[in-house]
């Protein structure tokens, strides 16, 4: 397409349509020559259709070659010199878009191949899912572990656990868990996390999937290793005077080996044996008691969701702990106006609550601190709801910040050691968390974390 002497082809086509239509007009008014004028006319009007069409001739110029850059036609070239500056400034700005298109995708292409490179070469597995549940892309690590391949459905993960493909196609929402870990065939601990992004208006599903066999056997491990020495530690504790006693009570009565005559038996004998035995019975009925916390531990409650004000359930905590705070001249500051509504099992819930407010009062009165303070505030970030409870008793070593959540540890003389392990445990079972961490100012802060 030429756009040489693209001023002189205007003029000359604009001209010539004055003319015509000087002519048209002369002779259909003056000389009444209506053949003729009505001649004249048709050609004015494809004159001036002509017009329009060269106008518009750089429009559909530029549409073609955009649509050739789209289709990638490497045969687009670009005009010379049209002889007019405008059209080629738009010569020029079409040409500079096409190679900024084309450097574009080029800089995409190697980013997509350096992407793919690296996620082939990871050790996580990696594949993403359609909202039809069809394998879109899988990397050598996922094929490795769940034995997926492109363009597989995903129900054949039904050979590893038959609620697999279900997790991971359920909508992703704080009702739900965003990670979970399956047991294959071959006993290998699978952790699976899911996460949605968006392509091209539709929803494809993300999974990331490791082994996680060897990190969850070292840690159950440890913790049955810790519990093991908890159990022996406190165990022990109750054995050892029952024992001692039951030996010291038993010499009381034989006398090489044979009951002593009951005419050796004096107060004093009769005194000490109902001593040691009264031991005996503490130490048995600790025992006991111990036995039963453990088994509270080990059968809790399945939790039973619903809806809830939290602020109403730490007001209705606040006023509990009255009863074993009046007296001990312990403040108590709330900061929970804010309505927040979680779904919840209210009643562990607010178990978990009063144990830590117990705590907090115990710690204080313990180590007798100067204008004791307990705060307790509800804050929500996202979709996470936090209630943080603190106070100013002295900070808890780090030593003890390991254990403080093992079942039965405890620096209490009366504690059974139970009671942060079995918070602990009900907030997992919820689908939340209970933590240990520095607050403000030097305080000892517990919060309660609810998805």
């Amino acid at each position: 397409m030429a756009y040489r002497y693209f001023y002189l082809n205007i003029l000359f086509r604009v001209l010539l349509v004055i003319v015509l239509t000087a002519v048209s007009t002369y002779l259909l008014l003056v000389k009444n020559a209506y053949l003729w004028g009505g001649i004249i006319i048709p050609i004015i009007v494809i004159l001036v259709i002509n017009l329009i069409k060269y106008f518009n001739r750089i429009n559909t110029w530029v549409s073609f070659y955009l649509s050739g850059i789209e289709n990638e036609d490497a045969s687009l070239k670009v005009p010379s010199g049209s002889g007019n500056k405008v059209v080629d400034d738009v010569y020029m700005n079409v040409e500079r878009i096409k190679n900024l298109l084309k450097q574009a995708k080029l800089d995409i292409t190697t980013q997509e191949y350096y992407y793919k490179s690296v996620i082939n070469q990871s050790a996580t597995g990696l594949f993403s899912v359609n909202e039809n549940g069809r394998v879109v892309n899988i990397n050598p690590a996922a094929i490795k572990l769940v034995g997926l391949k492109e363009f597989h459905h995903i129900n054949m993960l039904e050979t590893i656990d038959k609620e697999l493909p279900a997790f991971i196609l359920q909508p992703i929402s704080n009702n739900h868990e965003q990670s979970a870990v399956f047991e294959n065939q071959y006993g290998q601990k699978l952790l699976f996390k899911r996460s949605t992004i968006i392509s091209q208006q539709k929803k494809i599903r993300l999974i990331a999937v490791g082994d996680i066999t060897k990190e969850l056997d070292t840690r159950e491990v440890e913790a049955w290793v810790k519990l093991a020495r908890t159990l022996s530690h406190e165990i022990m504790n109750n054995i050892a005077p029952i024992t001692t006693l039951s030996k010291v009570i038993s010499d009381y009565f034989t006398l090489n080996d044979s009951p002593i005559s009951l005419s050796k038996l004096d107060q004093n004998t009769i005194s000490n044996t109902l001593k040691g035995l009264q031991v005996i019975e503490e130490r048995s009925v600790g025992l006991m008691n111990f036995v039963e916390n453990y088994r509270k531990f080990t059968k809790l409650p399945a939790p039973q969701l619903e809806t809830c004000n939290l602020s109403e359930v730490l007001e209705s905590m606040v006023l509990a702990s009255t009863s074993f705070m009046e007296g001990t001249g312990i403040s108590i500051t709330k900061d929970f106006s804010e309505k927040v509504m979680v779904d919840t099992d209210k009643e562990l819930l607010s178990q978990v609550v009063i144990n830590l407010l117990k705590n907090a009062c115990e710690a204080l009165i313990m180590d007798d601190v100067k204008d004791p303070a307990i705060s307790i505030s509800l804050n929500q970030v996202n979709h996470e709801s936090r209630i943080d409870i603190s106070n100013n008793g002295p900070l808890i070593p780090n030593e003890i910040r390991e254990q403080i959540f093992i079942p039965f540890f405890t620096t209490k003389e009366e504690g059974s050691g139970i009671g942060l392990s079995l918070s602990k445990q009900m907030m997992l079972q919820m689908g939340g968390d209970l933590v240990l961490r520095s607050g403000k100012e030097e305080t000892t802060t517990f919060s309660i974390i609810l998805h």
